[in-house]
């Protein structure tokens, strides 16, 4: 048996050789060709850049069919935030034109920005660090929780003070990611929303592994939207819904859910109002929650700082996410 094992294990990396020996034969002397000839750029794109380092871009916003803003609508949704912002969303909005969607094949030697790369590069080690130490397989989680802790960790103090003690919401709670980070920011408790058996299984399991007890957080197993659902499948609540079971105010409402990040703030529009939480939503799935979370918190008139993060150096069609905040908690530094 183990005689067959090493025989398999030994044609596998013999196959995986000669794969990569072809992928560094067409991105040494392939691509660089194909790239000076007119739509070069793009069709290098299309048929696959690498070396060691791929990526597989698996969610694409182009899949879902939505709207490619030019950068002149881009920057009328985000009119009113910083110019690094509308940079990000321009950015993220022109590389869904650039490149085709369907598990299209990265590299960041075409791809990424000087500035992209040398981040890419500065958080690796840390990032890494922090993957091992909870033993998250690779490419199943990424910095935007395990680095930036979804904006939290290089936020302002005063964002970290006015958010400890409360209620920390964690909107698609995936493998438990998330709720392992926020715990270093001393919420009174996690409430995680998963909908998924399989992922809750996961999930519970790994920060129990990492020592969350169990009155450190919440799980329920359902989806948030903006309306009720009992479909066994995927059952969805809003979270005005399930508010009044909370003594506690939200002080965070974290939330990346596949394209209902709408749906969520919607049903969420009561919570926020009251309890005035800090908010990091995706905003990358579709044109949804491009233009339409933003825009949606713009017409209730929160009076919020609002920013746009880019939370992956390395993934152009993912992890852009708005940060958003009471503005009344910049007096607290004036305390």
């Amino acid at each position: 048996m183990l005689r067959i094992y090493c025989q398999q294990t030994t044609k596998l990396f013999k196959y995986e050789t000669l794969i990569m020996g072809i992928k560094s034969f067409y991105a040494s002397h392939i691509s660089p060709l194909l790239r000076r000839t007119e739509l070069g750029e793009r069709l290098a794109m299309a048929l696959v850049a690498f070396q060691a380092k791929m990526q597989l871009a698996v969610f694409v916003y182009a899949d879902s069919g939505s709207k490619i803003f030019p950068d002149s609508e881009t920057d009328a949704i985000f009119s009113d935030l910083d110019e690094r912002s509308r940079e990000i969303a321009r950015r993220f909005m022109g590389r869904q034109l650039k490149s085709p969607p369907n598990g299209l094949m990265l590299h960041p030697k075409y791809f990424y920005t000087e500035e992209e790369r040398a981040e890419a590069a500065r958080i690796s080690a840390d990032f890494n660090k922090t993957r091992r130490r909870f033993h998250f397989p690779r490419y199943l989680v990424g910095p935007e929780s395990l680095y930036y802790h979804h904006g939290l960790r290089f936020a302002p103090e005063f964002v970290k003070q006015n958010i400890a003690g409360k209620l920390f919401a964690d909107v698609g709670g995936w493998l438990g990611d998330s709720a392992l980070i926020f715990e270093g920011y001393s919420p009174e408790k996690t409430i995680i929303f998963e909908p998924f058996p399989e992922c809750c299984r996961k999930l519970q399991k790994k920060i129990r592994k990492h020592g969350m007890k169990d009155d450190r957080y919440e799980l329920l197993p359902f989806a948030l939207s903006d309306k009720r659902s009992d479909c066994e499948s995927f059952p969805t609540r809003t979270l005005d819904e399930i508010r009044p079971a909370y003594s506690v105010p939200f002080g965070l409402l974290k939330a990346d859910v596949e394209g209902m990040g709408l749906k969520f703030l919607q049903g969420a529009r009561e919570t926020i109002m009251k309890d005035r939480p800090l908010l990091s939503l995706a905003i990358y799935h579709n044109e949804e929650e491009f233009a339409g979370i933003y825009q949606t918190l713009k017409s209730w008139d929160l009076n919020y700082h609002a920013e746009i993060l880019a939370l992956n150096p390395l993934t152009p069609h993912s992890e852009v996410t708005l940060f958003a905040y009471p503005a009344e908690w910049k007096e607290t530094l004036r305390r």
